[in-house]
C-alpha cells in the first residue's frame, strides 16, 4: 500500500470487537489505583467494597429484579457458557446455531454433555443467516444468542419476548449477551440466566465473565445434579452461596477487571442508562449505514435489518477486486496501536467482509471516530483501485 494519512486525521479508537475499547476514566487510570494488589475475600472489597458496587451498579443498569443472582466467573464467555450448559440442563437442551459464538454454545459445548441428552439445535438454510424453525420451547434449557458477533446478525426482541411467553412449565431460557449486554436494550428480565464477557460493551480486558441467574435458574443447579456429575470449576453451587451471602467469587477473580466494570458501568447509569447506551451503539450504526449507502463496494451482510446487530456490525464488500484482508493490513501500516488490529471480517465468515464494533465507549461522543475511521478507509480503497487499473 502506497496511501500515507496524517495520523492527526485517524481516529484514537480501536474498532475490534474484543478486547474493545475502553472507557476514557478506566485508560488513564494508574494501574496501582485498580486494586488488584488486594485479597479478593477482604470485606472492604467484596461484602462491603468493589464487587458488590459493581454487582449492584450492573443490576441498576439492567433493571435485575432483586431475587436474581450476579456472579463475577472465572474466564471469559466459553469456562461460563460450559458451566451454564453442565450444571443447568437436565435431559434437554435447545436453541439456535447460526454463527461462531451461537454454534459454540449450541454445538461444542453442548456436545460434552452425555449421549442421553436431547439435542436439538436449528440452523439456517444454506445461503440464510438466521434460522426459520425456533428452539424447542419445552427443553429443559433453552439456549440463545441475542447477537451473534461474528456475522453481525440479532435475535429481534420481539422473538425474545416470544420465547419467554412460549417456554415450557419446566423451561429456562438463557441468554449469551457478549456482543449485547451493556449496548442494547433488551426484554427486560425475560431470561433465567444472561451471560455475558466483559470485554466488548463494557470495555474491558478479557478473561471475565459474568452470569445472572433467576431464582429457577439457581433451583435447577441442585437439580441437574441428579441427571450428572459436574466438574468442581463448572458447579455453580458455591459460585451462588458467595455471590448471594458474600459477594464473592470461588476463585480468585481479577479484580483489576471488575474495576473496569465497575468503572463502565457507573458511567453507563450517571449517563442516562441503557436506553442511552442502546441510542449510543445505533447513532455508531446509523452512521455507518449512511456510509454505506455513499460507497459503491459496500453492503450489509445481513440484509434484513430485523435481523440486523447494531452492536457489531458486518459490510460485505461488493466489488470484487477489493480485498478486505488488503485494507486490514494497510490500517495495521499506519502503525498505531489501536488499528494494527484493523477492521476484518471474522475467521469462519465465507464473505468477503469487515466487521466494525459499535459498542458506546468508541466513541462517547458521537460519531467523530467512526468519520475519521471511514474516511481512512476510502482513502485506503481509492489507492486499492488506483493500483489495480494501473496493472
Amino acid at each position: 500500500m502506497t496511501v500515507k494519512i496524517p495520523t492527526e486525521q485517524l481516529p484514537t479508537s480501536t474498532f475490534t470487537c474484543g478486547p474493545s475499547q475502553g472507557h476514557p476514566v478506566v485508560r488513564e487510570t494508574p494501574l496501582y489505583k485498580t486494586q488488584f494488589e488486594r485479597s479478593h475475600r477482604a470485606k472492604d472489597i467484596s461484602t462491603d467494597g468493589l464487587y458488590k458496587e459493581a454487582a449492584d451498579n450492573l443490576r441498576q443498569l439492567l433493571a435485575l429484579p432483586a431475587d436474581y443472582t450476579v456472579l463475577f466467573f472465572m474466564g471469559g464467555a466459553t469456562p461460563a457458557l460450559d458451566a451454564v450448559a453442565w450444571s443447568l440442563t437436565k435431559n434437554s437442551i435447545s436453541g439456535l446455531s447460526f454463527g461462531a459464538f451461537s454454534k459454540l454454545w449450541c454445538k461444542k459445548i453442548a456436545s460434552c454433555l452425555e449421549d442421553t441428552v436431547i439435542k436439538d439445535f436449528k440452523e439456517p438454510a444454506e445461503g440464510e443467516f438466521f434460522p426459520a424453525q425456533k428452539p424447542d420451547y419445552n427443553a429443559s434449557l433453552v439456549v440463545l444468542t441475542p447477537n451473534e458477533t461474528s456475522t453481525g446478525t440479532q435475535i429481534p426482541n420481539e422473538y425474545l419476548e416470544e420465547a419467554w411467553k412460549s417456554k415450557g412449565p419446566d423451561t429456562l431460557i438463557a441468554w449469551d449477551c457478549t456482543s449485547c449486554a451493556g449496548g442494547r436494550d433488551l426484554p427486560a428480565n425475560k431470561f433465567d440466566v444472561m451471560v455475558f464477557s466483559m470485554q466488548k460493551c463494557f470495555g474491558v480486558g478479557g478473561g471475565s465473565s459474568v452470569i445472572i441467574l433467576s431464582p429457577a435458574a439457581v433451583k435447577r443447579i441442585e437439580e441437574a445434579k441428579k441427571y450428572r456429575r459436574i466438574p468442581y470449576s463448572l458447579d455453580l453451587t458455591e459460585a451462588v452461596k458467595k455471590a448471594q451471602e458474600k459477594a464473592q467469587t470461588v476463585n480468585t477473580p481479577s479484580t483489576t477487571n471488575i474495576w473496569m466494570f465497575n468503572e463502565a458501568c457507573k458511567w453507563m447509569n450517571d449517563n442516562g442508562g441503557l436506553k442511552a447506551m442502546d441510542a449510543l451503539c445505533r447513532a455508531h450504526y446509523d452512521y455507518l449505514m449512511k456510509w454505506v449507502e455513499s460507497t459503491d463496494w459496500l453492503a450489509p451482510l445481513i440484509k434484513n435489518p430485523a435481523n440486523r446487530s447494531y452492536t457489531t456490525l458486518t459490510l460485505e464488500i461488493t466489488d470484487p477486486k477489493i480485498d478486505c484482508a488488503e485494507i486490514s493490513k494497510a490500517l495495521k501500516a499506519t502503525g498505531l496501536p489501536n488499528l494494527q488490529d484493523g477492521i476484518k471480517k471474522y475467521s469462519s465468515v465465507k464473505q468477503n467482509s469487515l466487521r466494525i464494533a459499535c459498542f458506546p465507549f468508541v466513541d462517547i461522543h458521537g460519531t467523530q471516530q467512526y468519520e475519521k475511521l471511514t474516511k481512512a478507509v476510502d482513502a485506503i480503497v481509492a489507492d486499492l483501485r488506483a493500483n489495480a487499473e494501473g496493472k
